[in-house]
């Protein structure tokens, strides 16, 4: 027996209604949080007998919604048969059952637990063969399209004291984001990539292997981290990648990084850079992590290493082999069509190359695996083959100047620079003292000054109960009150009169490119929830005079014991 619990707003068809629906069936863990993803155990169609009748349907559900594992196989042979293609590419999806392992994130918890969903023109519906709610609603539900083009939560009840768990979950969480994915925009075909996610390696075993290294290595390297970046996204970002490919190697990179230290000797890294000239014949992956400049050229000096290599790169700032790259695809962002480039490029190199989308807190998170292509053409083979000799010379040249396309120069050896060792510091902060004061006082003046200077409500009382805010002025308006010797000054510290205003952020502030003065207010707690432990924060220690205290004609609006600057 059905009871109809819960309903959605109109959406556009049931075209739109079954798109949604195959989403949530193969990716669970889009809205299930406690879930890693699905393991397909097998894919069946029912008989036609059983597909035409609906009484036999009825015994299906009962017979499935009380079946335990041991007595699934011989229930499924008894209905079912064997698909001979998979739902996924279907036109008519009616009649398929798909049984699968749902795989739990805390797999020192909780275990997989086996689905069961049977699949119809205008309705799906959904066994917890396990019977266990840890990780997933115990309770048979289905997804239906209705007549009044609403997509119903409908639970399956054979006695009206069973127990209904879950069915508050599906309500709030499950049936609103499907609904939500029926009334999406559908994309432009072409405009974007669409890649699946963790599709090149087992995902059971991948999990199994993120939990383990995030349970033995997560916490603690974010406790000791050494570098300046953030460790939650860091940390466990290169844990995931590392699940996806774990190997023993080499580091390599131009620079050493601080986090080396905290290594053992067993651990092989190497300060020096990477050139046209490298080569690494007794290793067998090439592996690329945000590699920049070296991305395009990482797939080219791993196949003149050795034939059998095999290549990982995850891309992030977009280069050719030498410079920015710059957008080929029409209706695709840079990123995208920056991933095709690569692609394009790889293919041409004689590999086979597959795009996998990464669990990683990352938006730039679609690798390439690239695998020693088999090519039975003699033509292909012979063509692959001059591309590496000749170093793809279709893509090199059209990246070249012409007076060194027409000279036939080697590319690596005119073009190709390597970062320096050491990296220059050019954020103004490194330029004279006086000169950034004198400068900054400058500009802060003729704010102040402006004609149409607006009053605020001051913190502290004054004579008339007012502090002068003074006015705002564009960036270019404030570039033309420097002279060209002091704005090529600031320009030759990679920003210029712009990097020299975001480090002043506590005098200046910026709002779609207008500049004015930022006024002194008393900081804002944050009030934890009463649930919640209240942790007492000690008080900054103030490292920087108030510029306000010493310059401002009204001085500082706040008290030496509000204000997060010294007055003196």
């Amino acid at each position: 027996m059905w009871f109809d619990a819960e309903r959605s707003e109109e959406v556009p068809s049931e075209d739109c209604f079954r798109i949604a629906l195959k989403v949530w069936i193969d990716k669970p863990h889009t809205i299930n949080r406690r879930l890693n993803g699905i393991k397909p155990v097998s894919e069946r169609r029912l008989k036609p007998a059983v597909l035409d009748s609906d009484d036999t349907l009825t015994t299906l559900t009962e017979r499935l919604s009380s079946v335990n594992i041991d007595g699934l196989p011989g229930l499924l042979e008894y209905f079912t048969h064997v698909s001979e293609c998979s739902w996924k590419g279907a036109t008519d999806i009616a009649g398929y059952i798909l049984e699968r392992d749902l795989l739990p994130k805390q797999i020192d918890k909780f275990s997989p637990l086996r689905e069961v969903v049977t699949v119809f023109s205008e309705s799906a519906v959904f066994y917890n063969i396990s019977k266990t709610p840890a990780v997933s609603p115990s309770v048979v539900y289905r997804l239906r399209f209705g007549n009044d083009s609403r997509i119903h939560l409908d639970l399956f009840k054979s006695n009206s004291e069973d127990e209904v768990s879950g069915a508050s979950w599906l309500k709030d969480h499950v049936l609103p984001k499907v609904a939500k994915w029926a009334c999406s925009e559908p994309l432009a075909k072409g405009s974007q990539l669409v890649v699946p996610s963790l599709s090149q390696v087992p995902i059971e075993k991948y999990s199994t292997i993120y939990f383990n290294l995030k349970k033995k290595y997560g916490k603690h390297l974010c406790e000791i981290w050494p570098e300046t970046t953030d460790p939650l996204k860091y940390v466990y970002e290169d844990i995931a990648i590392a699940s996806y490919l774990l190997y023993d190697g080499i580091g390599v990179d131009v620079r050493k990084r601080k986090i080396w230290d905290l290594f053992g000797s067993g651990t092989k890294l190497m300060e020096e850079p990477i050139t046209p000239e490298t080569r690494f014949p007794e290793y067998s992956w090439w592996i690329g992590n945000h590699s920049d400049e070296l991305t395009p050229w990482i797939p080219y000096l791993a196949s003149r290493s050795r034939p059998d290599a095999r290549v990982f790169l995850l891309p992030c700032c977009p280069f050719t082999f030498h410079g920015k790259y710059q957008r080929q695809h029409g209706g695709m962002s840079q990123y995208q069509s920056y991933l095709l480039f690569l692609q394009g490029l790889c293919q041409d190199l004689g590999f086979d190359v597959v795009l996998d989308r990464l669990r990683i807190p990352s938006t730039k998170r679609i690798c390439l695996v690239c695998s020693p292509g088999v090519q039975s053409d003699p033509y292909a083979a012979a063509k692959t083959a001059g591309n590496i000799q000749g170093f793809i010379p279709s893509c090199i040249d059209s990246q070249q100047e012409p007076q060194q396309r027409q000279e036939h120069k080697p590319p690596h050896v005119d073009k190709f620079e390597p970062r320096a060792k050491t990296e220059a510091v050019r954020n103004c902060t490194q330029l004279d003292r006086g000169f950034l004061d004198c400068t900054v006082d400058h500009l802060a003046r003729k704010l102040l000054q402006m004609d149409n200077e607006t009053l605020c409500a001051s913190p502290q009382p004054l004579d008339d109960g007012h502090w002068q805010k003074g006015g705002s002025l564009h960036l270019r308006e404030l570039a033309e009150l420097l002279s060209k010797e002091d704005l090529n000054m600031l320009k030759s510290q990679c920003g210029g009169l712009q990097t020299l205003i975001r480090n002043h952020k506590h005098i200046f502030q910026v709002d779609k490119g207008l500049v004015s003065l930022n006024i002194p207010t008393l900081a804002v707690r944050n009030v934890a929830p009463p649930s919640k432990k209240i942790s007492i924060a000690r008080p900054r220690a103030k490292r920087k005079q108030c510029w306000f205290h010493r310059n401002h004609p009204q001085g500082c609006p706040l008290q030496d014991g509000e204000c997060t600057f010294i007055h003196e």
